[in-house]
């Protein structure tokens, strides 16, 4: 089995519990997530950022703390992941200077 893969913040933020937040693992989602964001919402935006957090394993609130080039960045994860590429690499790339590499979790 493949080691987790986690999603390390070029900003990290403080979360609504006050956890400071650097780094989150990674969730494969399935099928039943799509139709549980499809449930709640028609608007794709808002779909996407339900999928995001779910992904993420984050609520709403703290999704919306992160950071413009995060933010995006995650999304480009959720749209590979759903494209059946490989993750370390999207996640090892960076437009950021100084940005941290993607990290294998055991």
């Amino acid at each position: 089995m493949a080691d987790a893969l986690s999603f390390t913040l070029i900003f990290p933020f403080k979360s609504a519990s006050s956890e400071m937040i650097a780094m989150l693992p990674l969730t494969r989602l399935k099928r039943k997530d799509i139709t549980a964001a499809q449930a709640v919402t028609k608007d794709e935006g808002a779909m996407e950022d339900l999928l995001v957090a779910k992904m993420l394993g984050i609520t709403l609130e703290d999704l919306g703390e992160f950071d413009i080039a995060d933010s995006s960045r995650a999304t480009e994860v959720l749209r590979e992941m759903a494209a059946g590429r490989d993750l370390a690499a999207v996640l090892g790339r960076s437009a950021v200077a100084g940005a941290a590499p993607a990290t294998l979790r055991n």
